[in-house]
């Protein structure tokens, strides 16, 4: 057996508490600043005015994009004066996602804020803090589509006046798309939750 030391009775060991990871700035709350994780729901909202901004802020870039392009999507819905009857309703749908959108952006970052303060690992969407290979292969797409038609239509005068009439294709193929991602993401929850 090893001898123990014989303890000084003249010397007191006081706890030392650890230091913090950094010092908090003044009228800070010590709850908000423990993780450099932690996002700022009001942030989150403000950037939400951009519709997907949001979202892209706190990691969920896909959302962002969807966000973003249902948006758009509207506006040109909007802007073409071929609605008739269904332009208010569409004007109101487009006015509750923009305000959706923006409570979206503030939900989820309490919710990643909560999920970090209780030490969990928050459960989150795939593709989360970068667009996926499927996102960047529709981008990229899309950005050849449109790139071509403007250079037919810069560069060797071609009319784009069939788009007027086309240009609800883009909604159905968005559709068939978003469709297709929620039943692939469905049978893998349902997959996983069976193994």
């Amino acid at each position: 057996m090893t001898p123990q030391p014989e303890s000084d009775p003249h010397v007191t060991s006081v706890p030392v508490p650890p230091p913090a990871p950094y010092p908090l700035p003044s009228g800070a709350r010590p709850d908000y600043f423990r993780d450099p994780r932690y996002k700022s729901p009001m942030l989150a909202a403000v950037l939400s005015l951009m519709p997907g901004l949001g979202q892209v802020f706190l990691g969920y870039t896909r959302l962002g994009f969807i966000h973003a392009g249902t948006i758009a999507l509207l506006v040109c819905l909007m802007s073409s004066n071929r609605l008739g009857l269904l332009e208010p309703a569409v004007g109101i749908f487009m006015t509750f996602f923009w305000l959706y959108n923006l409570v979206d952006a503030y939900r989820r970052a309490l919710l990643l804020n909560e999920a970090i303060s209780r030490m969990e690992t928050p459960e989150l969407p795939d593709g989360f803090g970068a667009v996926s290979f499927g996102g960047r292969l529709a981008m990229g797409l899309i950005l050849i589509f449109v790139g071509m038609l403007a250079l037919l239509n810069l560069r060797f005068n071609i009319s784009m006046a069939w788009l007027e009439h086309w240009w609800p294709a883009g909604l159905v193929l968005l559709g068939v798309y978003l469709v297709g991602r929620a039943v692939k993401d469905r049978a893998a929850q349902a997959e996983s939750s069976q193994g």
